[in-house]
């Protein structure tokens, strides 16, 4: 695929705006939120002047990267990533490295039961708790005195795919109504929406919800921009206008059958006032924006890692990351 000449020009142009580092450190932290009970492991990117760099066997095309690197003391602007249903705090590795390489703080939870390695399924409906991870993992960093004199809290940014989109949208103040969720997932229609390839039918699940446990409002004031990438949940939208939000990047699919663009990122974008609203091109699917499987991978979890023919994951990676960048640096200044 060739990439659009536009898109090289905004690339040339992030390469003067954001002076690109030596090297990215990754590091592990956790935390414990003891008012739920609930353990938040995450993933810290960061520039690093360290060059030892290890390229460890995996089965992602990522970048290498230095772990437990010597943070450069700077203060930096924060991205907080929230990855899919049934992924983990690696599944969007490839745009952390790219953001850490632009000088970004960057940190990606696991959202304890909903993860690759810790399926809870009933974990898989309770959507207000990634929001509340967030907000937990957001101040967790910056009381954290090893960490957060690298932070600029005054500019925070969140970055979400799929589950994690609907969770930076509810951060960034977009409501869902619970009720209204549990309607449309029993319409016939809409019921293969709730059947998702990481824990099958989710539609008994969903009406066991109840609704007076979901918090009426999990806006977080700290942050200035948030960017949904296929965001997932649309269907508990109504069509009142939602005018409260900060500022919101929204991502579609092309052809994206998990979550479909006119009931999921386009309604969101239609609902959200203080929203710009882009789709990548024909024949992109959902799983687009997952990291770069090799080959192996790519056999062995084709739903995940194989692409249409016409579609270089690469190629629109590299798309996405100057969109996503431009976005961040009119947002976070």
């Amino acid at each position: 695929m060739n990439i659009p000449f536009s898109i090289v020009l905004l690339s040339l142009f992030l390469m003067i705006y954001y002076p690109p580092v030596k090297n990215v450190g990754e590091r592990e932290i956790s935390y414990i939120d003891c008012t739920r009970d609930r353990p938040i492991k995450a993933q810290l990117w960061y520039p690093t002047e360290d060059s030892n760099v290890k390229d460890t066997e995996r089965l992602f095309v990522l970048p290498p990267t230095v772990k437990n690197a010597k943070f450069i003391p700077n203060k930096y602007p924060l991205v907080v990533l929230s990855h899919g249903t049934g992924g983990n705090r690696f599944s969007l590795s490839w745009l952390a490295i790219e953001l850490a390489k632009k000088g970004y703080f960057v940190v990606a939870p696991d959202h304890w039961g909903n993860t690759l390695d810790n399926k809870i399924p009933e974990n898989f409906v309770r959507y207000w708790d990634r929001p509340l991870d967030i907000h937990f993992l957001i101040s967790s960093l910056l009381k954290d005195r090893h960490l957060n004199s690298y932070i600029d809290s005054n500019r925070i940014a969140s970055i979400g795919f799929s589950l994690g989109g609907y969770t930076t949208l509810a951060l960034a103040g977009v409501h869902i109504d619970c009720n209204t969720l549990k309607k449309n997932a029993s319409l016939a229609e809409d019921r293969r929406q709730f059947v998702v390839p990481e824990l099958v039918d989710l539609h008994e699940l969903i009406q066991k919800i109840r609704c007076e446990d979901v918090p009426k409002n999990l806006k977080d004031s700290r942050i200035k921009a948030s960017i949904a990438l296929s965001p997932a949940l649309g269907l508990g939208l109504s069509e009142i206008k939602q005018t409260d939000t900060s500022p919101v990047l929204i991502i579609g699919a092309a052809d994206d059958s998990i979550a479909p663009l006119e009931s999921n990122a386009l309604k969101y974008s239609q609902v959200v006032n203080n929203s710009k609203y882009t789709v990548l091109p024909p024949k992109t699917g959902h799983y687009i924006f997952l990291n770069e499987g090799k080959r192996q991978l790519v056999q062995g979890e084709p739903i995940y890692y194989r692409d249409h023919s016409m579609i270089d994951r690469k190629s629109i990676h590299q798309q996405l990351a100057a969109e996503i960048l431009l976005f961040l640096s009119h947002h976070l200044k």
